[in-house]
């Protein structure tokens, strides 16, 4: 007998993408769905029907007035958004503390993910039982601080990196593929001794070199970026 799936998967993004994966991974049946595939929600209501557990995941800034326009759809079902900063009373809140490009990942890497769950709510294995990533709790409170060091550590880092890879290849003429022992030694530092990860100039204190930095970059965008790490570590101190 063929099995209803018992998930919804609300959206078609990165992160939406990613999980119908892992649930392909994992033989887990679900149904998604989209506005760009059904802009008037017509199929909603069926495929809602026999559905408990409601993944929405789309843009944060969507994802009340989206429950709030379908909330008889959503009557006694279980629903669960992966924003990382938002807290609503509407859905349960469990960020993956994860990275999602265009491609898909191994099973290994989706089930290493761990989740942060908004305090006071079911544990992760409740809500989606089949899922045995390890999850923890956090304060309502320290939400959004907590994003924000997502953002600044992941996306921020990505913005320097890429403008290394760019003015390598651009303006210096050198390839790309001659950062990699340096990326890879810098990480492994940060996971195996973060305390004493940091090296260079601001670690030595080495004004001299600091300086010439700076000058260096007297007609560049990044200019305020190197001040205002500076700044970010002087105040450390």
């Amino acid at each position: 007998m063929r099995q209803v799936p018992e998930i919804a998967i609300i959206g078609a993004g990165r992160v939406a993408r990613h999980f119908a994966y892992y649930f392909d991974l994992i033989y887990l049946p679900y149904l998604q769905w989209s506005r760009t595939h059904d802009p008037q929600a017509l199929q909603l209501p069926e495929l809602l029907a026999n559905a408990k557990s409601i993944l929405i995941l789309i843009k944060d800034s969507a994802i009340e007035p989206f429950i709030q326009k379908h909330q008889t759809l959503f009557k006694n079902k279980i629903l669960i958004h992966f924003s990382g900063h938002l807290v609503t009373p509407l859905a349960y809140g469990a960020h993956p503390l994860m990275t999602f490009n265009n491609e898909s990942y191994d099973l290994a890497t989706y089930q290493k993910i761990p989740f942060i769950l908004d305090d006071g709510i079911p544990a992760l294995n409740k809500l989606i039982p089949e899922l045995t990533n390890p999850y923890y709790y956090l304060n309502k409170n320290q939400k959004a601080f907590y994003h924000s060091l997502c953002v600044m550590s992941g996306n921020f880092t990505c913005l320097l990196w890429q403008k290394f890879i760019i003015e390598l290849e651009n303006n210096l003429k050198l390839p790309s593929e001659i950062i990699n022992p340096y990326l890879e030694q810098i990480f492994y530092n940060l996971r195996n001794q973060p305390q004493m990860a940091l090296t260079g100039p601001l670690a030595r204190n080495d004004q001299t070199t600091i300086n010439a930095n700076l000058k260096a970059l007297e007609h560049d965008d990044f200019l305020p970026v190197y001040r205002a790490f500076i700044a970010a570590y002087s105040k450390q101190g």
